[in-house]
């Protein structure tokens, strides 16, 4: 229908046949929407039939090109399309922008601020160029009726609303779909259709049939598309989570965004135009903020990425052994002890070759989950290795360390862990503790004392908890090298730093 459009007379019958060409073009993408709906039955459907509203609303508008519309509205003095249409026209892109904010919603249940700061940039380097070429001389011009000048400002306002919210879906987490694309398409086509059509309007020189009818049908193809494609049911997935990849293409849009407003300053300098200046320095300002909140949040990301695990979401190794040195620092100021239980996962080779690396994925995960549940508030609990965790307990006592080190065993064992519905699998851990200053004296002695009892837990059969012997005095002072050794030999050897075992 499109080609065909192209192909039949623009005058006399001809021109009546093109009309309902175009009409019937406009009708059937809210039509392949319906099908798509109905034969995929994406979860929710809300915005795809919001979508399919706002392209019926959009034929509405475009029975205005019927020769007795036309007439009516040169008989009431209005411009070529009359003020109810342009009205219906307009209308279509609220219905639009509500459908993109539901499928931004279902991808993204949580927040994604990175997505929104890239939108936002690109968004504000938009609505600038287009104040600058078609609302800012429309403002300007002061010519024509009110209401005119408003419906022709109306478009690009409503484009930039439409591209602000499809960038933002566009460029959130996830992988793009063949439809996502073809959607993005139909708002690229008409966001372009419109703004050569106010730039057209401005200029004196749009005529009805020309080049952009064929945008606006080629748009309605796009969406038409969209909702037949199979994949249309990802839009309305959850997209996995992940860490945005700032790629080089990316960061080439943004940077190219970021600078339109100077370059822009530059050139209106040039030309001596001063009028619009505070206008693009507001873009400046603007985009300033959004670039330095984009800095901020990717800070904000290394430092969370140096301090928690991304597998179990508990701290990592590095955070547990910075914690543990500032705690060692309160405790020989202030008194008191410093607990640390080492914990490893009994047999996890086993589950490796057994269930493969995502089965013991599953299990580091759900382990760390029952571990953080059995922990005390203020404590810190860690990913210390492969298969390993270590708490950090601050002011506890010898027997409160026992009975913590002991719920920790006894909430992993308590239940099978499902791998999936029809795999489930018991797992237990070996359990190693120590305190300073009781223990030992140093924080490299910390770490080798649980250590220690963690293997003497292991050695004793698995599963069980083991706290490190308190240090006995010895009668006589040892010269500094024997004290040194025999402090060394305690530390590395597991039975004889066992004092008791849960």
């Amino acid at each position: 229908m499109t080609v065909g459009y192209y192909l039949v007379p623009s005058q006399g019958a001809g021109h009546t046949v093109r009309i309902v060409g175009y009409c019937l073009a406009s009708a059937s993408a809210a039509v392949a929407v319906l099908v798509g709906v109905g034969c995929f039955r994406p979860a929710p459907r809300l915005p795809w039939l919001l979508l399919a509203a706002s392209q019926l609303v959009y034929l509405i508008a475009g029975t205005a090109l019927f020769p007795p519309y036309q007439a009516a509205g040169a008989a009431v003095g209005a411009t070529r399309f009359p003020i109810f249409f342009n009205a219906f026209y307009l209308a279509r892109y609220p219905l639009a922008v509500a459908g993109l904010v539901i499928f931004i919603r279902r991808r993204t249940p949580g927040r994604d601020l990175p997505g929104l700061l890239d939108a936002g940039t690109l968004a504000v380097a938009v609505a600038m160029l287009s104040w600058l070429g078609l609302i800012g001389p429309y403002v300007r011009g002061g010519s024509g009726r009110l209401v005119d000048a408003a419906s022709l400002i109306g478009y690009p306002v409503m484009d930039i609303a439409l591209l602000a919210v499809g960038l933002r879906l566009f460029l959130g987490p996830g992988r793009r779909s063949p439809a996502c694309f073809l959607l993005m398409g139909n708002l690229f086509l008409i966001m372009t259709a419109d703004t050569l059509y106010g730039l057209q309007q401005l200029g004196g020189t749009y005529r009805p049939g020309n080049f952009l009818d064929g945008m606006w049908l080629v748009a309605n193809v796009t969406l038409g598309a969209a909702a037949l494609h199979p994949t249309m049911t990802r839009l309305t997935a959850p997209a996995p989570a992940g860490e945005q990849n700032l790629g080089g293409v990316r960061l080439a849009v943004l940077l190219t965004a970021a600078l339109a407003a100077p370059v822009m300053i530059m050139i209106e300098y040039a030309r001596g135009v001063t009028h619009d200046i505070p206008v693009m320095a507001m873009a400046c300002a603007l985009m300033f903020l959004l670039t330095i909140a984009r800095m901020a949040g990717l800070v904000c990301d290394q430092r969370r990425l140096a301090m928690v695990d991304s597998l179990t979401g508990l701290y990592t190794r590095r955070f547990l052994e910075a914690e543990m040195s500032s705690g060692l620092t309160r405790v020989r100021r202030g008194g008191g002890l410093l607990g640390l239980v080492i914990i490893d996962v009994d047999h996890f080779k086993e589950i490796n070759d057994h269930h493969g690396h995502p089965g013991g994925d599953r299990v580091l995960a759900e382990i760390g989950a029952r571990l953080r549940a059995a922990t005390r508030p203020g404590d810190v609990l860690a990913r210390y290795g492969g298969e390993e965790f270590a708490l950090l307990a601050s002011n506890v006592d010898l027997s409160e360390l026992g009975a913590l080190a002991e719920r920790l065993r006894a909430r992993v064992a308590g239940s099978p862990i499902a791998l999936d519905a029809n795999t489930l699998i018991f797992a237990t851990v070996s359990v190693g503790a120590c305190a300073f200053p009781t223990h030992v004296s140093s924080q490299g002695e910390l770490v080798a004392m649980a250590d220690g009892a963690l293997y003497s837990a292991k050695a004793r059969g698995r599963d069980r908890v083991v706290i490190a012997e308190i240090p006995r005095p010895t009668a006589a002072p040892a010269a500094d090298g024997a004290r040194d050794a025999g402090d060394a030999q305690k530390v590395r050897d597991p039975q004889g730093a066992v004092a008791e075992s849960w």
